[in-house]
């Protein structure tokens, strides 16, 4: 081939590629536009759904009636993320909109330089109170059902002060919250933070998941460590106990709480330490006989559990691995008399 025909194949060869690279900007563009759930989501007792979504890099709050309409509620400030909303006793929302984890590698994270509020919105998302102004990372918001306040999970959380540069030893620390912007400590925990956050009925106890070495963590019993479920009386945090299988070395993920029936539904491993991938389900556990009992047969890792009031639905989020290597979620119901599971179609 002479050089005039090389450089002609040549610049075919660069007008292909960037012709490709272009289609894969575009592609990637239309997705990043495209409204897409961010796992955040709630469930009323009367079947609304509070969902966030996110678009261009924004993400707006959203409420979903028993029927198919939904409706905006509230968007968050560029740059910021919503968490945990949640609905209160006059229907009106609450949520916490948060610039999230730091960007820095694990160890030189400094949470304290980040920003975090709680927002009141009025159902119709028409007026919008901040409730909390703090600094560092609300990572859960959770509705007290027997008092007009809120429990809230974060990580180098303070009102006051100003924020010391540098990395700090990670610490984390439930708090109450009121409407009226009284934020009070209930218990802080050191290397650890709590998930899976549940409240009596009558506001006095909270359930939650934690290694079982949170009282004095070393690098050593971290690699022996085991996730199990914890009581606490919110007056008197001192007294945590664990209430799930003490002898047991597979790990529980999430757990929501049947008060009525004095049983749990949790997230285990059903082949902890064989061979090949975990193999996670659900699976019912009684209090006092101290049994766990049938797998749901959800066969897949699920992500913020909630069970409604009367104990007939779970609700759960998946995560999905897109052909680019994305990740999105998608919302589902079980009914847990039939053993059906059905998906939650979401849209802006």
């Amino acid at each position: 081939m002479n050089k005039k025909g090389m450089l002609i194949v040549l610049g075919f060869i660069i007008i292909v590629t960037a012709g490709f690279a272009a289609a894969g900007g575009i592609v990637e563009s239309s997705q990043n536009a495209k409204p897409s759930f961010t796992g955040e989501y709630n469930v009323a007792s009367d079947g609304r759904i509070a969902y966030v979504m996110e678009s261009d890099g924004r993400q707006t709050l959203y409420v979903k009636g028993q029927g198919a309409e939904s409706h905006e509620v509230y968007t968050a400030e560029e740059s910021k993320m919503l968490w945990s909303p949640v609905f209160n006793e006059n229907g009106d929302f609450s949520v916490v909109e948060t610039t999230g984890y730091p960007e820095a590698p694990s160890g030189k994270q400094e949470f304290q330089l980040e920003h975090s509020d709680v927002h009141t919105i009025s159902a119709e998302g028409g007026d919008v109170e901040t409730v909390l102004q703090a600094r560092g990372v609300i990572t859960n918001l959770v509705k007290d059902p027997a008092r007009k306040r809120w429990i809230i999970n974060g990580i180098h959380l303070s009102t006051q002060g100003e924020p010391e540069e540098g990395f700090i030893p990670y610490a984390s620390g439930l708090y109450t919250l009121k409407p009226n912007g009284d934020f009070e400590e209930i218990q802080s925990f050191e290397t650890y933070s709590p998930s899976s956050l549940s409240i009596a009925e009558n506001g006095k106890r909270m359930l939650m998941v934690l290694p079982d070495d949170y009282e004095n963590a070393t690098p050593d019993s971290m690699f022996e460590s085991v996730e199990r479920i914890y009581e606490m009386n919110i007056e008197k945090p001192e007294e945590m106990k664990i209430i799930s299988n003490k002898d047991s070395e597979v790990p529980i993920s999430e757990v929501v709480w049947m008060e009525d029936q004095n049983k749990l539904l949790y997230q285990t491993i059903m082949n902890y330490g064989e061979d090949g991938l975990y193999e996670y389900d659900m699976v019912s556990y009684d209090r006092a006989s101290g049994e766990e009992g049938d797998r749901l047969r959800i066969n897949d890792s699920v992500q913020h559990a909630k069970l409604t009031s009367d104990n007939t639905l779970l609700y759960y989020v998946k995560e999905v691995s897109e052909a680019n290597q994305s990740e999105s979620y998608e919302l589902f119901r079980y009914h847990l008399e039939s053993g059906e599971e059905e998906k939650v179609e979401l849209s802006p």
